[in-house]
C-alpha cells in the first residue's frame, strides 16, 4: 500500500508541477492473441514449420492524464507465450510419408509498460517501452522420451527482455469517469529471448546450424481494458490546489 501511495503522490506532484490540472485513472486490463517467435535461420529451414499458436495476458495500470488528449500510462501485465514447431529430420515437412515431429517453447513474464497515450474523438494511439522478466520457461518435443525437453528451464532464456509496444483502439461504452476500451497491440523484444546457456544447448530447437540467430518474441494481442477515474486536481476557493478522491 505504502508504494501504490508513494506512486500517487509522483504523478499528482508531477501533474501540479508541469500542467497545473490533470487526474489519475486506475484500469483493468486483459487480452489474447497470436505469439511467433522470430528467428532468421528457422525461418530459412525447410525442415522447420510455424505453427499458430493464441496466448492471453492479464494485468491493471494506472494512468496520468495531463488532459484530454495526452496521457501516460504504466501498465503491469502478466503475460504468457507459446511457439509451436512442426518439423521433421530429412525432408520438408509437406512431404508426403515423412515422419514428422511437434516441439514447443513456452514462457510467462511480468512485464511493465510505460506508454504513451494520444487520446481524440474516442479513439486512442498508444506507443512506449517495454521490459519483460521471465518467469518460467519449458520445452515440449514429442520425439524425446516423455514429450518433455528437461534441459530447457527458466536459465535457457534470458531473465530480461527489452522491446517496444505500438497500440491503438477506441472506447466503445462508459460515464464519465468509467470507460471502457477495445484495441490491437504489438510488441516486439528487441533482445535476444536465448541466454548464452540456451544458446550452447542450440536452442531455441536444439538443433545447431552454421551461424547463430538471435530470437526475438513478437506478440499481437486483442486488448480489452475497464478504467476508472478516482482522483484529480481541482482549485479549490481560496485559490490552492487540491487531491480530490472519488
Amino acid at each position: 500500500m505504502k508504494s501504490i501511495f508513494t506512486l500517487v503522490l509522483f504523478f499528482n506532484l508531477i501533474t501540479i508541477t508541469t500542467f497545473g490540472q490533470g487526474w489519475l485513472d486506475i484500469g483493468l486490463k486483459g487480452g489474447f492473441g497470436p505469439t511467433l517467435l522470430m528467428n532468421k535461420n528457422i525461418f530459412n529451414d525447410q525442415k522447420y514449420n510455424h505453427q499458430i499458436g493464441v496466448k492471453g495476458n492479464f494485468g491493471g495500470k494506472i494512468g496520468l492524464n495531463f488532459n484530454s488528449n495526452h496521457q501516460i500510462t504504466v501498465d503491469v501485465i502478466m503475460s504468457s507465450f507459446e511457439q509451436k514447431f512442426k518439423y521433421s529430420e530429412s525432408i520438408d515437412t509437406a512431404s508426403i510419408g515423412e515422419t514428422n515431429y511437434e516441439s514447443a517453447i513456452r514462457y510467462k513474464a511480468l512485464d511493465i509498460l510505460v506508454m504513451y497515450r494520444h487520446n481524440e474523438d474516442g479513439r486512442y494511439f498508444e506507443i512506449g517501452p517495454a521490459i519483460s522478466n521471465t518467469l518460467s520457461a519449458s520445452r515440449s518435443d514429442n520425439k524425446l522420451p516423455g514429450g518433455t525437453d528437461n534441459a530447457f528451464t527458466k536459465d535457457a532464456v534470458n531473465p530480461l527482455q527489452v522491446g517496444f509496444t505500438v497500440g491503438f483502439g477506441a472506447y466503445f461504452m462508459g460515464t464519465d469517469n468509467f470507460g471502457i476500451t477495445s484495441g490491437l497491440r504489438v510488441t516486439y523484444m528487441a533482445t535476444d529471448l536465448i541466454s548464452n546457456n540456451g544458446i550452447n544447448l542450440n536452442y531455441p530447437t536444439g538443433k545447431s546450424y552454421s551461424s547463430y540467430a538471435a530470437s526475438h518474441p513478437l506478440l499481437i494481442q486483442i486488448v480489452f481494458e475497464a478504467n476508472l477515474d478516482f482522483a484529480y486536481m481541482a482549485r479549490a476557493n481560496c485559490g490552492k490546489r487540491k487531491l480530490l478522491m472519488f
